[in-house]
């Protein structure tokens, strides 16, 4: 009788949304489980290998194209992760991103959406995940020189770590090479006055979040 009561309350906490010890990485060490199917994260870009690449559109063949390393970069997001099966799981972020030149002394900036899809492995509270991503980019704004670009399609695919410290946070590491095409610039606000370069911002991102589970 006590089994059969047992067995009746964990099938109701499953089906009203209780936590969900068989999906990873939400499950166990130790038997730990996580509440609800979202997540909702507060990430921080903590390292990058971005060159910034300048490409002579005017000259042929260029003469004047470039490769700089970031001085600095910092990205800040807010991300979204919803569980859709047994380990896989959507993503959905939003980003504010700079990225600092020794020679400027304005960053560009560059706000985006990234949406993607994970597939997880393991069963413990410790799961390695694979990940891959569409980034929209809203368009890079060049301060120093007072030239944009328009909004443009990126991608990304990586891997990271994610752990439950209890059954409402957890912590993550994750490394992408985020890829993104060659964007030509022009004036602010005139499309038709180009900068002459066009610019490509592809390279190795490291994230660190810390997530809340619903």
């Amino acid at each position: 009788m006590r089994n059969n009561l047992a067995l009746g309350l964990l099938t109701l906490a499953l089906g009203f949304g209780g936590s969900c010890t068989f999906i990873p990485p939400y499950s166990s060490i130790k038997k730990q489980s996580v509440s609800g199917f979202q997540t909702v994260k507060f990430r921080s870009g903590v390292y990058s290998s971005i060159d910034i690449e300048a490409n002579d559109t005017v000259n042929t063949p260029p003469t004047l194209s470039t490769s700089e390393e970031l001085e600095r970069f910092s990205s800040y997001g807010v991300e979204l992760e919803r569980l859709i099966g047994n380990q896989f799981s959507a993503t959905v972020s939003i980003d504010a991103r700079e990225y600092h030149v020794a020679a400027d002394t304005s960053p560009i900036r560059g706000n985006q959406i990234h949406a993607g899809l994970r597939r997880y492995f393991g069963d413990r509270a410790l799961t390695v995940f694979l990940s891959t991503q569409l980034i929209y980019n809203f368009g890079l704004e060049f301060q120093e020189s007072n030239f944009e670009s328009d909004g443009f399609l990126a991608w990304g695919a990586g891997a990271g770590l994610n752990m439950a410290l209890n059954e409402n946070f957890s912590v993550e590491a994750a490394f992408m090479y985020e890829g993104m095409p060659n964007v030509e610039s022009h004036l602010k606000g005139d499309n038709a006055t180009s900068s002459g370069f066009d610019h490509n911002l592809s390279g190795m991102v490291g994230y660190l979040a810390v997530g809340y589970h619903f």
